[in-house]
């Protein structure tokens, strides 16, 4: 595992706070959301919307039998952050998740993402080769952007009505996705043997890999694989006072700067040289480091056999026209996660952090 000597290396500066207890666990009640009825509320948020089973939507590549499975993520509110572990996690805030959107309910795998690369000639190789139910690997953030470019183009007549682009998620959205309402590290709770159950992490360097899809428990919205296995890309530029320019229980920043982004057209998109940010941790990150509320950077072309990602459908800019460019090839470079560049991120109002606190539920962790 990387642990501590890649934190000082790559992703943060910052020291490593205390983690919670090793097999420390939570009551299954307060693990898993009740689903069906009006949804479920929480502290001073509204709540939560559920069903019993989300929405599904497939696409499918029947010459090549490939499908894709996604969810329907419906719009809502939640707490994003934690309070007392990173400061690029705080302050603890609310935000509004204007619109739903349909998430892969995986990682792309090393089949769908060699549709592509087939297809458009681009080289690439995975690192955990010749396993097409594991996640795709040892792709930069622009090569993952050219493949949900490439999804709009040829399958966009297949999208749900009203969804037009096929995208990265934000970092918002991500996070709004994989907590599906819980406010505990992880969706199944508190601790390593809460994480266990939904991801696989913390194995050796040289020893270790990713794993096949849809093998450990989802959330409640049906998603698989968010935590540990493969890191996955964000739309977002990294930002690492991000939460501090938010405006408690505004809008989701980050899905109108992607709207901007996607209607100057994928080549603009491809230029870009700001840090990228990644959620989720992987199969030789740590418990801490899987946390839903962690923050990892990249720059854009840079690559490493624990980065993947996973596709989002969503309304996109009015007229989005079908890109054009070049697919990326991603040479710019292999390895660890460099330090922050301090750039990127929509510019606005700092969140007042003296109002930033939540009432606390007896009994229960608040991030």
């Amino acid at each position: 595992m990387r642990g501590t000597v890649a934190l000082a290396a790559g992703r943060r500066a910052f020291p490593r706070p205390a983690q919670p207890g090793r097999n420390q666990r939570v009551p299954a009640a307060r693990r898993y959301l009740p689903q069906g009825g009006e949804g479920v509320r929480r502290g001073n948020l509204p709540p939560m919307p559920m069903t019993d089973q989300p929405e599904r939507f497939l696409l499918v590549w029947p010459e090549h039998k490939v499908e894709m499975a996604f969810r329907l993520i419906p719009a809502g509110v939640f707490r994003m952050g934690s309070r007392g572990n990173f400061p690029d996690e705080e302050p603890a805030h609310r935000v509004r998740i204007a619109a739903p959107c349909w998430m892969a309910e995986t990682p792309v795998t090393q089949a769908q993402f060699a549709l592509w690369t087939r297809a458009e000639g681009v080289e690439h190789k995975n690192h955990f080769a010749d396993h097409l139910d594991h996640p795709a690997e040892n792709m930069d953030w622009r090569q993952a952007v050219s493949y949900c470019d490439s999804i709009t183009r040829t399958k966009q007549a297949e999208f749900p009505s009203g969804f037009h682009l096929a995208c990265l998620p934000s970092e918002a959205e991500w996070e709004y996705a994989c907590r599906a309402g819980t406010e505990t590290d992880y969706y199944t709770g508190d601790g390593e043997a809460a994480l266990a159950e939904a991801g696989w992490f913390g194995e050796e360097w040289g020893a270790g890999s990713t794993h096949p899809v849809w093998k450990k428990a989802p959330n409640c919205f049906q998603l698989y694989d968010l935590h540990g296995n493969v890191w996955e890309w964000c739309h977002d530029a990294w930002d690492d006072q991000a939460h501090r320019r938010r405006v408690d229980g505004d809008p989701d920043p980050g899905a109108g700067v992607r709207d901007n982004d996607w209607r100057m057209g994928l080549e603009s998109l491809l230029k870009s040289d700001q840090s990228r940010v990644l959620r989720g941790g992987s199969w030789d990150d740590s418990a801490w480091d899987c946390r839903s509320a962690y923050r990892g950077r990249y720059r854009p072309g840079g690559r490493n056999w624990f980065d993947g990602f996973r596709v989002c459908l969503v309304r996109g800019p009015a007229g989005q026209p079908a890109s054009k460019a070049e697919p990326a090839t991603g040479d710019e470079g292999r390895g660890m996660r460099p330090e922050s560049d301090g750039a990127g991120g929509a510019a606005s109002v700092a969140l007042d952090l003296a109002q930033a606190s939540f009432p606390r539920e007896a009994g229960r962790k608040i991030l």
